[in-house]
Parts: structure tokens; sequence; C-alpha cells
């Protein structure tokens, strides 16, 4: 919750527009900082994701009629995981541009 102290910066009891504007604009910079964590948490989740499935395929345990059967499944996971991981680095290049 947030209370009058939180934004009274220089604790004179008084809470000026600089004030609110200084914390508002703080307040943007931590959700954006935790906006860019959540997609690079993302991001590695997909790919470490990827790699796991495609060693798994691998694995003598699971038949490849299996494999077979869930093919177009693997197909759509792997574009969907690619376009994660694809997305972040090109949010990353456009953000570093501005």
């Amino acid at each position: 919750m947030v209370t009058n102290k939180d934004f009274d910066m220089n604790n004179d009891g008084e809470i000026t527009s600089n004030e609110i504007d200084l914390n508002t604009k703080m307040l943007e910079i931590e959700l954006r900082e935790e906006k860019a964590a959540a997609q690079k948490r993302m991001s590695w989740i997909a790919l470490i994701s990827i790699v796991f499935f495609t060693a798994m395929l691998f694995v003598p345990i699971i038949p490849e009629s299996r494999v077979n059967a869930l093919s177009d499944v693997l197909g759509l996971f792997y574009i969907a995981m690619a376009s994660i991981v694809g997305f972040y680095f090109g949010a990353t290049a456009y953000m570093s541009r501005k």
C-alpha cells in the first residue's frame, strides 16, 4: 500500500507535484524492469524446453511410433517456442535502438 510517506521525498510533511512526478517516473522504471525480467525468464524457459524436448526425442525409451504420432504437435511446439525467443531478441534489439 502506498502512503504519503512514500511520496514525501524530502520529509517536510508536504507532497509537491514535483515529488509526485518523480515517484511516478520511478514506478514506471521499476515496472519496465520487472517486465523485461519476466520476458527474459520466459525466453530462457522456452529455449531450455526446446533443448529438453529435442533431447527427449532421441532417448530410446520413447518409441519411434509415438514420435511419429506427435510430429504435428511437436512442430507447433517448436514454432511457438522459437517465436517467444525471437520476439524477446527482437524486442531487446528494438528497445536498445530507442
